[in-house]
């Protein structure tokens, strides 16, 4: 073992680091925080980051965090929903376009707790900005966390009068399928709402469904599902009975899968006897036969917008009033062979 890192169990300090490469510890601190403008020889550069390795050296960040009373955090507390593909792939994104303006998204596991007992325990961690759900803040628990000198970016289906907001109205995605469907000539629309942890995303995805055939004068209906083939069975017979809806919008791609096959057994022909369209435009959808029209939400478009509300909250001078505004994804109809 190297002589400078030589006590049992003892992790290196940047004083090993200085020693070892034979600089001052400023100096190893100006390369491995990789500080523009620090007119740092190359040589010199090289021989701190040989130690680094050597060494196995890294920053002590609640340190870093102590100094400047936050951190280059951006927190994002798992939301309540069941993590899929669309969320996994924006999250990959954000932390990616966020690694680029000098940030780190950290997500954090817990899903349950709310209000100020939540912002207490996000402000432990001294984050720059925590990016959430509107429905696990308070007015009180965000201004907590902006005392405590943590900016807050909540998710909402409309802007929050009390906090920075990016607006994600669920119901714009059944509204988008409704245009759709309605474009084709269908008149007798239905939604699938599931049961169970997704009722309240799918009353809000139907109801937009709902809002939209209202306005342009057509009948809707809900149709409960569980994610099971029986129910979806159930569902297929509530959807083939005579003067049922010849259009429905099936909550997202997975439900629409399971609609799908049992429409199928029940000897249904998409869309002849019933057109679907599903929603997140997963892989799935194109497995199926006929391949399975679906409402897009792009990731990538999502990512963009967190990462340019979170820089310009992280830009504008300190105590300001609450000013980012602005929608998160704007819906896509892609277009297959099921409508």
């Amino acid at each position: 073992m190297n002589a400078v890192n030589s006590a049992a169990g003892r992790a290196p300090t940047s004083a090993d680091v200085a020693r070892l490469a034979g600089v001052s510890r400023s100096t190893v601190s100006l390369v491995v925080n990789d500080v523009p403008n620090s007119r740092i020889a190359q040589p010199t550069r090289d021989r701190v980051l040989a130690a680094v390795q050597e060494l196995g050296y890294a920053p002590d960040v609640s340190a870093r965090q102590l100094r400047a009373g936050t951190s280059r955090l951006v927190l994002m507390p798992l939301p309540r929903l069941p993590r899929g593909t669309m969320i996994d792939t924006t999250v990959e994104h954000l932390s990616e376009k966020l690694s680029g303006q000098g940030l780190t998204l950290l997500v954090h596991g817990d899903r349950k707790t709310t209000g100020t007992t939540a912002a207490r325990m996000w402000a432990e961690l001294r984050p720059a900005v925590v990016l959430v759900d509107v429905d696990r803040c308070t007015k009180p628990s965000v201004a907590l966390l902006r005392r405590a000198g943590t900016e807050v970016l909540m998710i909402a289906a409309r802007p929050t009068p009390w906090g920075d907001t990016l607006e994600f109205d669920q119901g714009r995605i059944g509204a988008a399928a409704a245009a759709h469907l309605l474009a084709v000539g269908h008149r007798r629309l239905a939604a699938i709402v599931p049961t169970g942890p997704l009722e309240g995303i799918g009353r809000a995805r139907a109801d937009g469904l709902a809002n939209a055939a209202r306005a342009a004068g057509v009948p809707c209906e809900d149709i409960a599902m569980e994610a099971t083939h029986e129910s979806a069975a159930a569902a297929a017979s509530v959807v083939r009975r005579p003067g049922g809806p010849t259009a429905v919008f099936t909550y997202n791609d997975e439900y629409g899968a399971l609609l799908h096959r049992a429409l199928g057994d029940q000897g249904a022909t998409m869309p002849d006897d019933v057109a679907l369209v599903g929603a997140d435009n997963l892989p799935i959808a194109t497995f199926l036969r006929p391949a399975l029209s679906s409402v897009a939400l792009d990731p990538v478009e999502m990512a963009d917008h967190m990462c340019t509300a979170v820089r310009s909250m992280l830009e504008r001078p300190a105590r300001s009033e609450s000013v980012v505004n602005g929608v998160l994804a704007t819906p896509l109809l892609v277009r297959r062979e099921t409508s």
